[in-house]
């Protein structure tokens, strides 16, 4: 078997993998919320885009901040593994133009999510440059390039032995990305293609020399970036369902102990106890909350209708609560509660306490978002989220719950 041919199974494989996952990743309900919150973002930033004047500096400024994040996000796809440091170190040269090849293939995918930013981006653009919107595949081009740029110092970073100057390559392609789109969003479009291209230019004298100079590629760091690209990919698919992939290292929390012990000396159950430690420690669930609190803040904040409020509200606290009632499968998990004689409807009854609790911290924070736009809109969002949390904890959690404890 050739190197080509392993490199092509793995990414076979790879491919096969995920598109297992993705369809649980890409379930109704993900679907929906995700078709609703497209809805609701792109109907404020509408209403945003025409309280806009031209050559205002706070929204090209918001422009460049997601600009550069979309071109910082994602990293070369190279499909290493643990294993070749040993069995593939003897053919370097050999793996070199496989990996090379990556940087193209990883490039055509990432292009997909620079391309939708920078035709949202184009409104904002056009109001504050008082340019038209046949210049996007001018805007479309030099976004696409600067993620080539990034990928390529992502490359030439694989062959850095020297920590720093690892560092500073890797980070090399955001800091040019910071300043081709500052040219083109704050001076002329045309000047961020320009210099864009006359990097790409630089690059391609300096990989010459660098080959001639023949450095040694560092199959640790390169095997480390790759294992930590498929861990980030694998806990988001991992937020949606079971994934076997995903790496845990446990940390001791110790600032936690006071807000369990709070929580917990409430409502002394060793169920509740297990599982709310359990919500906290495991990034799963906190972390999903955390994320799924902050687009809802977003979100109703840029809203500017009373029904869209409660609307995009009463969707997040359905999410949230949804997704957290999974965690249930935490007991079956732990053999601790079949040998300890204690009785087993303390189960639903910590989860529903749990998502509770939860759901109203949760409302508290979006009951604040809307009072900072109008009082109605606060109390509004209180008045019907009270109502939901009702609903969803008291009649239709414990039916759901139960018919998880059959299967």
């Amino acid at each position: 078997m050739t190197i080509q041919s392993l490199f092509k199974q793995r990414s076979s494989i790879h491919f096969k993998q995920l598109s297992r996952y993705m369809k649980y990743v890409l379930n109704d309900h993900f679907v929906l919320a995700l078709l609703l919150i497209l809805g609701a973002a792109g109907f404020g930033y509408s209403n945003y885009v025409q309280t806009i004047e031209q050559g205002a500096i706070l929204p090209r400024l918001i422009l460049l901040i997601l600009m550069v994040g979309v071109v910082a996000g994602g990293t070369i796809t190279t499909l290493m593994q643990q294993a070749d440091i040993a069995f593939l170190l003897p053919l370097e040269s050999e793996v070199i133009p496989v990996l090379k090849k990556g940087v193209l293939k990883s490039l055509l995918i990432l292009a997909f999510p620079v391309a939708f930013v920078s035709a949202a981006a184009m409104p904002l653009l056009v109001a504050t440059q008082g340019i038209s919107f046949n210049v996007w595949p001018l805007f479309l081009v030099t976004s696409v390039l600067f993620k080539y740029i990034d990928l390529n110092f992502q490359f030439m970073s694989f062959f850095q032995s020297d920590v720093v100057k690892r560092g500073l390559y890797t980070h090399a392609g955001k800091i040019i990305s910071l300043l081709g789109f500052t040219l083109s969003i704050f001076v002329e479009l045309s000047i961020g293609l320009i210099f864009s291209l006359t990097i790409i230019l630089i690059q391609f004298i300096y990989s010459k020399k660098m080959n001639q100079a023949s450095n040694r590629l560092q199959w640790n760091d390169v095997i480390a970036k790759e294992e930590n690209r498929q861990q980030k990919l694998y806990r988001f698919i991992n937020l949606f369902t079971e994934v076997s992939f995903v790496e845990s290292h446990p940390r001791r929390l110790k600032w936690l102990d006071k807000i369990i012990e709070f929580q917990s000396g409430k409502f002394p159950q060793p169920h509740y106890f297990y599982i709310l430690r359990s919500f906290y420690r495991n990034p799963s669930y906190s972390g999903l909350v955390s994320r799924l609190v902050l687009i809802g803040v977003l979100l109703i904040s840029f809203s500017t209708t009373i029904v869209l409020n409660l609307m995009l509200s009463v969707l997040f606290l359905y999410l949230i609560g949804f997704q957290l009632m999974p965690i249930y499968q935490q007991f079956k998990q732990n053999f601790y509660f079949q040998l300890y004689p204690i009785q087993e409807t303390g189960k639903i009854k910590s989860i529903q306490r749990l998502i509770t609790e939860v759901l109203a911290v949760v409302l508290v924070i979006f009951t604040l978002t809307g009072l900072a736009r109008d009082i109605y809109s606060g109390a509004s969002i209180l008045l019907v989220g009270i109502i939901f949390i009702l609903l969803f904890t008291r009649l239709y959690l414990p039916k759901r719950l139960k018919r998880m404890e059959q299967f």
